[in-house]
């Protein structure tokens, strides 16, 4: 399979008991989940959502086979366009997840930071932009997709066939026209806020450390039940 969009992030939170942990997450993998379907459309596709405690470290993923992709990019017409569109769409749910993560688990005077990287999505208007600009031939291009995609771009031959056909389609920018690569950057960071370190607080003699979990709620297609994996880290 290939990556749609990634999320990661970090939210400062309160401790939680076992079944509330377990309860937030599955809640907030099923609020994401309903977003995805309704806001990406694409026919296919897999979730997997991992949260750990102390404060909340998460990580959400979608992604979907090379075959389901060009379903999903044909659908908006122009192919270029299709990828923007798709993009746009990874980006909201993306932005959902790390929004109503914060409402799950974190209290409202906290802030937490979250990065995302665009995946194959990017990759491939990123490799039109190197077309575009002189950088790549098509040809080039393609071999480039074939050897990073592997068994994805073998499996697939009519998404291949239409990239190629478009990459040789696609305008050229002039020579002295040189666009950066911030164009398409590769993520969206918010950084975190800078504090005064203040003095730590000492531990209390004899009191124990809370149990910290780690979750894996996935669900592999669309329509499949969703698998959960709940593990002590400490």
């Amino acid at each position: 399979m290939l990556d749609v969009v990634t999320t990661s992030f970090y939210i400062k939170s309160p401790i939680f008991d076992k079944a509330a942990f377990e309860q937030h997450s599955s809640d907030l993998f099923d609020e994401w989940d309903s977003q995805v379907e309704a806001h990406l459309l694409l026919p296919d596709y897999a979730l997997t959502l991992i949260l750990e405690e102390g404060s909340i470290k998460g990580r959400g993923n979608v992604a979907a086979y090379a075959a389901v992709l060009y379903f999903g990019v044909g659908a908006y017409g122009d192919f270029m366009s299709g990828l923007g569109t798709i993009r746009d769409q990874a980006t909201y749910v993306s932005n959902f997840l790390f929004e109503r993560a914060k409402n799950q688990f974190s209290c409202n005077s906290e802030r937490g930071n979250t990065k995302r990287t665009g995946g194959e999505i990017a990759y491939l208007q990123r490799l039109f932009e190197r077309v575009q600009q002189g950088v790549l031939t098509p040809d080039q291009a393609i071999r480039e997709v074939h050897g990073r995609w592997g068994e994805e771009a073998a499996s697939s031959p009519d998404f291949m066939h239409e990239l190629s056909a478009n990459l040789e389609a696609a305008p050229r920018f002039p020579e002295q026209l040189s666009l950066s690569d911030e164009s398409w950057p590769d993520c969206v960071e918010i950084e975190p806020l800078d504090r005064e370190p203040g003095p730590k607080s000492p531990r209390l003699p004899g009191v124990p450390m809370p149990q910290h979990y780690r979750i894996e709620i996935s669900r592999p297609s669309k329509g499949e039940k969703k698998k959960v994996r709940l593990t002590k880290v400490r």
